[in-house]
């Protein structure tokens, strides 16, 4: 199989005990108006890791990442499918920057996340035990 690598990540603040969400514009080519969390293309010569970085400063303007452990690994069908490496990321940073490519932030408890995030999104946390950790 031939994939695009695609990095995301599940943001959290341990003293919000929240995720970052992020909703995309209404006019993006892309899930246009759906919520998701911070991530994108790996670029040329960059590891999984430097696009994490890269990807959180410039979609949430937070420079304060720790990089933890991958949370799961899934497979998005389309024309080229896309392989998603997530990551669980921490930051103590509240405030947010977002890019042009999005509109509006929240930082999310389980029921939000469950509220706002597509079916597959909450599938995978579901299936990878994600909400435990804001459930400690």
């Amino acid at each position: 199989m031939i994939a695009k690598i695609i990095v995301k990540c599940i943001i959290y603040n341990p003293k919000l005990n929240r995720f970052l969400l992020i909703k995309r514009c209404e006019d993006d080519d892309i899930g246009a108006g759906s919520w998701e969390n911070a991530g994108g293309n790996i670029e040329s010569g960059e590891t999984p890791e430097d696009a994490v970085i890269r990807e959180i400063q410039e979609e949430t303007g937070i420079t304060d990442i720790r990089i933890g452990n991958i949370a799961y690994v899934a497979v998005l069908e389309r024309e080229i499918p896309d392989l998603l490496i997530v990551y669980l990321c921490e930051t103590s940073t509240e405030a947010v920057k977002l890019s042009f490519e999005h509109q509006d932030y929240t930082w999310a408890d389980e029921q939000q996340c469950r509220t706002l995030l597509p079916d597959a999104i909450i599938r995978d946390f579901e299936k990878n035990n994600v909400f435990d950790i804001l459930r400690q």
